[in-house]
C-alpha cells in the first residue's frame, strides 16, 4: 500500500477549516474514501461538509 496526503476544507457550523491528513491506501480514490471516513468519524461530519481539494502521493 501507498501513503497519500489528502487536503481540503471542512465546514463546522459556520466556520470553515482546512485539513491535511496522511492516509495509507491502494489508490487515490481509496485514499479519498478513507479520509472522508476518518474525518467524518472524528468530527461527526457528513461527507457533504467535507471538500477534498488535493490527493497526492506522500514523499519521504
Amino acid at each position: 500500500m501507498t501513503w497519500f496526503n489528502v487536503s481540503g476544507k471542512m465546514t463546522l457550523g459556520i466556520e470553515e477549516r482546512t485539513f491535511s491528513k496522511k492516509v495509507e491506501a491502494k489508490s487515490e480514490s481509496m485514499a479519498k474514501h478513507k479520509a472522508y471516513a476518518l474525518l467524518g468519524s472524528a468530527c461527526g461530519l457528513p461527507r457533504n461538509k467535507i471538500k477534498i481539494d488535493k490527493v497526492e502521493k506522500a514523499t519521504g
